[in-house]
């Protein structure tokens, strides 16, 4: 065999190799981040409202302190309310219900619980 057709057949058994390597080695996902809230320190109960407003919508239900709900992990932008040190951000609640459900942000504590890790 001439030097070059061993240099050709060197560099495509590496090649082969590098792939074998890189299917071996599978990169894990990022772990999902989960949120809940619950009432803030010294807090014990919040309103569950229908919108993210006071004036508007209707409370659907009411979070007592101990208690955790499902939510997403940042708040958005609202109807101001003065409780709580008063704000205009809201934490959505998803749920199964046909209506959202919304929570005053700064009467909540944010829970971030990473899950798959």
């Amino acid at each position: 065999m001439t030097t070059s057709r061993k240099r050709v057949g060197a560099a495509a058994a590496v090649t082969m190799m590098a792939a074998a390597a890189s299917m071996v080695f599978v990169a894990h996902p990022a772990a999902a981040v989960t949120c809940s809230v619950t009432p803030a320190p010294g807090v014990s109960a919040v309103s569950i409202r229908s919108q993210k407003s006071t004036t508007s919508g209707y409370v659907i239900t009411t979070l007592y302190a101990g208690q955790y709900l499902p939510s997403l992990c940042q708040s958005e932008s609202g109807g101001y309310y003065s409780s709580c040190g008063g704000s205009s951000y809201w934490i959505y609640i998803p749920g199964e219900l046909t209506w959202p459900r919304w929570v005053a942000a700064a009467c909540v504590r944010l829970v971030k619980d990473r899950v798959g890790t």
